[in-house]
């Protein structure tokens, strides 16, 4: 999202005149060109997502096949602690995609400290590799299969993480274009606040008058909904792909008995880690969060899992749980 052309995203908004209608006009031709530019990238990381995945599942049932029985560690330790994985926090993160809600370097999020993390992470996995090498030592063809899949599946991985940061880079400009309509309006007595604007359609944009209670219907609405448990999947895929992700899911997923009552997700970053939990639904809740709790992030390879569906609904701050990255489960004691 960085150039349209010959023209940067910072070209398209410099000289924008302070009329309303004008202002209108560029700013929509600006959000024109983002909004296809913002999909195709949308979608080369969904492609890629997918990708990665495949390439995981078909080493995992490599790992399975040839190697589990011998050397004790999930196939996903051989995928973190990567080159260009590191932890990172740019001005242009966010914590939604709806760009109603501010960046990071608006919300003047703090910059992940610097750890040793991420390279114990390496050292394991290079550690990890070497150990699957020899146990392959006696068998070149399988060794060669083991390094060419692990090749793979691990350049998708780095790719990924990267794609996904920058899914996200044009935001800030984005924002500033959007809001800066937003302060017309708002003097001209079209709504209260900038921030309303994106709550509007475009037509509505070159509007004079008055929109405040159609905002406020919006926003409740906005409001309403987003307390609402969001479904594991939007649509039906095609059947074939549907069974190769599945396929790819419970390729990486670790065996054995399900706990009762355990709370059944995806398998996210390998690991067991038991804690009381902390619930965070914002940024104005990091500040709760302490050493020790349990929380999903899982670019610091920590024990996650995903896709649970209302974990946040059927868990308390405080209590204690533990959560199986490789079985996709989160067990809650009493």
């Amino acid at each position: 999202m960085a150039a349209c052309g010959n023209a940067s995203v910072q070209e398209l908004l410099v000289g924008l005149p302070g009329s309303q209608p004008e202002l209108a006009g560029h700013a929509v031709q600006s959000l024109d060109w983002a909004h296809p530019t913002a999909g195709e990238q949308l979608w080369s990381l969904a492609v890629v997502g997918g990708a990665a995945w495949k390439m995981e599942g078909a080493l995992a049932r490599f790992h399975r096949q040839h190697l589990a029985p011998t050397v004790n560690a999930s196939v996903q330790e051989l995928l973190v602690g990567l080159p260009g994985s590191q932890p990172h926090l740019p001005a242009h993160a966010v914590q939604s995609l709806d760009w109603a809600s501010p960046t990071a370097g608006e919300l003047d999020w703090p910059p992940p400290q610097p750890s040793d993390r991420h390279r114990q992470l390496a050292a394991h996995r290079e550690a990890l590799t070497t150990q699957c090498l020899a146990v392959l030592g006696d068998q070149p063809q399988l060794q060669a299969q083991f390094q060419a899949l692990l090749q793979v599946a691990q350049r998708y991985a780095v790719i990924r993480e990267q794609q996904a940061r920058q899914l996200t880079l044009g935001w800030p400009l984005l924002r500033r274009c959007v809001l800066r309509l937003g302060e017309t309006l708002r003097t001209d007595g079209v709504i209260d606040q900038a921030e309303d604007v994106f709550f509007l359609t475009r037509a509505e944009l070159d509007t004079h008058a008055p929109l405040q209670e159609l905002v406020k219907q919006r926003r409740d609405t906005w409001e309403r909904q987003r307390r609402l448990l969001a479904p594991l999947a939007i649509g039906r895929p095609p059947r074939l792909l549907a069974k190769e992700l599945l396929g790819a899911v419970e390729a990486v997923r670790t065996t054995g008995p399900t706990p009762k009552d355990a709370i059944v997700g995806q398998p996210a970053s390998p690991g067991r880690a038991t804690g009381p939990i902390r619930i965070i639904h914002g940024p104005s809740d990091f500040d709760r969060f302490q050493p020790g709790e349990v929380l999903v992030a899982r670019e610091y390879g920590i024990p996650a899992v995903v896709a649970t569906g209302d974990a946040t609904t059927r868990l308390d701050d405080g209590q204690v749980v533990t959560v199986d990255g490789g079985a996709g489960t989160v067990h809650p004691h009493d």
